[in-house]
C-alpha cells in the first residue's frame, strides 16, 4: 500500500506548475524528504555537483558538497581557494589545481573520486602532486569516495573534533547500484582502496558487510579488497 508524504512535502507537490514532469516532482520529494531524515550526505566535490548525482541507488541517501563540510569543520575559516591554480610560489609557476586550498591553514583537500582507483596513471599523479604539495608546505588531505565525513573520520583527518552528529558510520558508500565497488577498480586502485580503509576500520567493516550482503561477487569484487586488507595487515604485523 502506498503511503502519502508529510503534509510539508505534499505541500511542495501542490506548488510545483503543471508542466513539470512527474518523475521531477517524485524525485525533488525524496530528495527533500531524504534531506530531513539525514542532513549529511555522500561527499561530493561541490555542492553543485552533489545535487546533480542526486540520491544514491544503493541507499537512498543523497549528497553533500564538500564545502559545506568545511564550513563546519572550520568555521573560521573562510580563505577556501577551489579548483585554482596555485600560481607563483618562490618565484616558480605551478599549474596544478587542487580540489581546495587555504592559506590560513596551509591545508590543501583534495577529493579523490572513482577515476582515482580505476586509472593507474591518476594514482600515480595523485601520489607526486601529494610530495609537491608537502614540498611546498602544505598539509595534504586526501579523502576517497569511498569514505564519508563520519566524526571520527574528521577527527582522523584533520583533527578536529566537531559537536555535531555529521555522516552515519552504518551507511555503506560502496554497491553495485553506483558501480563503484572493488570489482570496478584496477589493481593498483584496489590496494590504494585497501591501504586507506586501515585509517577507518569503521568504515571498513560498514562497506564490507554491505557487499556480502549484496551477494552479487562479480560485481562487488569484495573479495579482492578482503585478500589486499588481509594482505596490507599480515605485512604491518611482521
Amino acid at each position: 500500500m502506498a503511503i502519502a508524504p508529510p503534509l510539508w512535502a505534499r505541500n511542495i507537490l501542490y506548488k510545483q506548475p503543471a508542466s513539470v514532469p512527474v518523475e521531477t516532482l517524485g524525485n525533488s520529494i525524496n530528495y527533500k524528504i531524504n534531506m530531513k531524515i539525514n542532513k549529511w550526505g555522500f561527499l561530493r566535490e561541490t555542492a553543485v555537483l552533489a545535487k546533480k548525482a542526486g540520491i544514491d541507488k544503493d541507499t537512498g541517501l543523497h549528497r553533500t558538497g564538500l564545502e559545506d563540510y568545511l564550513k563546519i569543520i572550520f568555521p573560521q575559516i573562510n580563505d577556501w581557494i577551489h579548483d585554482k591554480t596555485l600560481g607563483m610560489i618562490n618565484g616558480k609557476t605551478y599549474r596544478s589545481r587542487p580540489d581546495y586550498r587555504s592559506e590560513k591553514l596551509k591545508l590543501i583537500i583534495e577529493f579523490d573520486g572513482l577515476q582515482h582507483y580505476t586509472k593507474p596513471d591518476i594514482i600515480e599523479k595523485d601520489y607526486r602532486l601529494t610530495e609537491l604539495y608537502e614540498s611546498l608546505g602544505y598539509k595534504v588531505v586526501r579523502i576517497p569516495y569511498f569514505i564519508q565525513l563520519t566524526n571520527k573520520a574528521v577527527k582522523t583527518l584533520f583533527g578536529v573534533e566537531v559537536s555535531e552528529k555529521l555522516f552515519k558510520e552504518n551507511i555503506s558508500s560502496l554497491g553495485i547500484k553506483g558501480l563503484n565497488t572493488p570489482a570496478y577498480l584496477c589493481p593498483a586502485g584496489v590496494k590504494r582502496m585497501a591501504e586507506e580503509f586501515k585509517n577507518f576500520p569503521e568504515q571498513y567493516k560498514t562497506n564490507i558487510k554491505f557487499l556480502k550482503k549484496q551477494n552479487d561477487p562479480y560485481k562487488t569484487g569484495v573479495e579482492f579488497l578482503e585478500k589486499e586488507y588481509y594482505s596490507i595487515n599480515m605485512e604491518e604485523n611482521k
